[in-house]
């Protein structure tokens, strides 16, 4: 790596094909998604006036990086660029497992996962496996109950 005049010793890492990550809202982990309207999904003080708790079997949009390529084949330069994935990640939120009507690339880098919250779930974490690799721990999903 240089930097300027700067440059480090060699050093070798490995490259994988997918690391899926949620986008976060704040620094409280709260997961990066917005309701069916485009309003922010949170609590009600994370942004005062533009976030509201999810509710159970809603759908919700959450944004993300790091899914590898979709099964479209990429335009290099352009600055859209669209696809579903070519395997369907698998989500739970909290324990109970979470549909997928969409997953897939909505602009060079991010993508869009509309999940729909189970019904009996309760405010806790969100992660999907895609491809055997599982999001990182501690991303929340605000919902308010029943």
């Amino acid at each position: 790596v240089t930097s300027g005049t700067t440059s480090s010793p060699p050093f070798s890492v490995t490259m994988q094909a997918a690391t899926p990550t949620f986008l976060l809202f704040g620094g409280e982990g709260y997961a990066a998604a917005t309701h069916a309207d485009y309003s922010l999904v949170g609590t009600k003080t994370l942004y005062p006036g533009f976030s509201t708790p999810a509710k159970p079997g809603e759908s919700l949009a959450f944004y993300a990086i790091g899914f590898g390529l979709p099964s479209t084949t990429l335009v290099n330069g352009s600055a859209t660029q669209s696809g579903t994935l070519a395997t369907v990640p698998a989500c739970r939120i909290g324990s109970l497992p979470a549909p997928l009507a969409f997953a897939g690339l909505i602009s060079p880098g991010l993508y869009q996962l509309n999940i729909t919250v189970p019904a009996g779930a309760a405010t806790g974490e969100i992660n999907c496996t895609y491809n055997g690799v599982k999001t990182p721990p501690g991303v929340l999903l605000i919902i308010q109950p029943q």
